[in-house]
């Protein structure tokens, strides 16, 4: 079985934060599964730590140890020129301001697996037209 992943949930998984504990069990859960993500995911998690290091809200060492443990996850990064044309239109189907979240939903649409996030407002905007996408906290 196949899962598709995004960064707010990874980020879950990396720092200790809330809903850390749903990420952590939801890891367990699907420990034997094939885990995907677009390519640009591990940019996306690295981005996010580099911001909170600046904000002091985690030190730099936690930052290193996290990228490591991304690379331990065992993610396949997946990405193709059809995925990004899928993701840009599905950001104006459900008028989101970015593409990097519907391309999360466009790779998981692709390869017919649940889409995993901790994005509520995602999940809220894309669950009633894709009932694939599953929200890790819940509303």
């Amino acid at each position: 079985m196949i899962v598709c992943v995004d960064a707010s949930l990874v980020l879950k998984l990396l720092t200790w934060e809330h809903g850390s504990d749903p990420a952590l069990q939801w890891l367990e859960s699907w420990a034997e599964e094939r885990i995907i993500a677009p390519q640009f995911l591990p940019v996306e998690v690295a981005s996010v730590l580099r911001r909170k290091m600046r904000r002091n809200e985690i030190p730099a060492g936690h930052c290193i140890e996290s990228l490591g443990l991304l690379d331990r996850l065992g993610i396949k990064y997946v990405w193709d020129a059809g995925l990004l044309d899928r993701a840009f239109a599905l950001a104006v189907e459900l008028d989101q301001p970015t593409v990097y979240d519907t391309a999360y939903l466009a790779l998981a649409e692709r390869e017919r697996c649940e889409l995993w996030t901790a994005d509520a407002r995602f999940v809220a905007a894309a669950w009633t037209r894709y009932p694939f996408v599953r929200c890790l906290l819940p509303a």
